[in-house]
């Protein structure tokens, strides 16, 4: 689902109790609350959310995956929210402010009034935007105090993972390629693309042919200034004729020409690659990555059922809005 301000701005969306608070109760974690009005609030916008950005086939899932998690998931923001203030955790208006920053470049926002457009659209004020902002980023503050962190994790950790789950990281079979495109004319004839795609191929397999030279100055492919090189190409993304001729072909070859719909190619396959499993230095960042998300997301449980066990909860299943 595409992602958009309201998305990664949701965070914490919780407001402490006010004495003067004269409405229903939904869900109370020690002295923080959340009312019916909150809670219905929370709900609306999600479902706004989903709508705006979910496939259609899936809303239906999520809106309901949002229903039944939305109270744990307020009581965990409540606890998270608690643990900061026994942490003596909190947030600075010159944090909040640099997060604004770093979400308007993530969007390519330049203007305030491109940001107020954004919000709008998602359904925010700036104030929302902000408050969420501030309570995302105090979540992120107790987790990087009280979690691991990925950089925890050690090289033997990560050669574990590696030897346990090295298929998964297989690569495909590959080939470096260099291209020639000689493209047809949109009316008439082919047959001078043709011929001319012809003297080339024959050209590029003469010895001693530079062949990026020869597409530097013959391709008509955008791939031309950088002498027809597409790098690395995994088996079967090519168009099937061109895919058979480079796979069945020895490294150094030259193919072609292959007539395409709107053109004539010829391939240079500087390099086959076969099908391996990459050495585990070459995908370590990858794999700490990986198992850093899975470890987190352990983590996370583990963490919110330690503080759930320490806390006092209420929940008015009779003050939860009918959907």
């Amino acid at each position: 689902m595409k992602k958009t301000i309201l998305a990664l701005a949701i965070g914490l969306t919780a407001t402490a109790a006010s004495a003067e608070v004269l409405e229903g109760i939904v869900v109370r974690v020690g002295d923080r609350i959340i009312t019916r009005s909150q809670y219905e609030r929370r709900l609306r916008d999600t479902y706004a959310e989903i709508e705006r950005n979910a496939p259609a086939e899936r809303r239906v899932a999520l809106k309901e995956e949002t229903r039944l998690g939305l109270v744990n998931e307020f009581i965990s923001e409540l606890l998270i929210k608690d643990r900061a203030d026994r942490l003596n955790i909190t947030i600075t208006d010159a944090e909040v402010k640099e997060a604004v920053t770093r979400l308007k470049q993530q969007y390519g926002i330049t203007t305030d009034e491109q940001f107020e457009q954004s919000l709008r659209s998602s359904g925010l004020t700036r104030a929302d935007m902000e408050a969420r902002l501030r309570d995302t980023l105090l979540t992120q503050k107790v987790f990087g105090r009280e979690l691991r962190q990925r950089d925890q994790l050690t090289d033997a950790e990560l050669r574990d993972r590696y030897n346990r789950e090295k298929e998964q990281y297989r690569l495909p079979e590959r080939a470096h390629l260099r291209e020639i495109v000689i493209l047809k004319p949109e009316n008439g004839s082919a047959d001078e693309a043709r011929t001319r795609a012809t003297e080339v191929a024959e050209a590029a397999r003469k010895a001693g042919t530079d062949f990026t030279n020869l597409a530097s100055t013959m391709s008509e492919s955008g791939t031309r200034d950088k002498g027809g090189d597409l790098g690395e190409i995994n088996r079967g993304d090519l168009v099937a004729a061109i895919d058979q001729a480079v796979f069945n072909a020895q490294s150094g070859a030259v193919v072609g020409p292959i007539e395409t719909k709107s053109a004539f190619v010829i391939m240079k396959v500087e390099q086959r690659l076969p099908s391996e499993v990459p050495a585990f230095d070459s995908i370590k960042d990858k794999l700490r990555q990986d198992a850093s998300e899975e470890t987190f997301e352990r983590d996370y449980k583990a963490y919110i059922e330690t503080l759930r066990k320490d806390a006092f909860i209420q929940i008015n299943e009779k003050m939860i809005p009918a959907v």
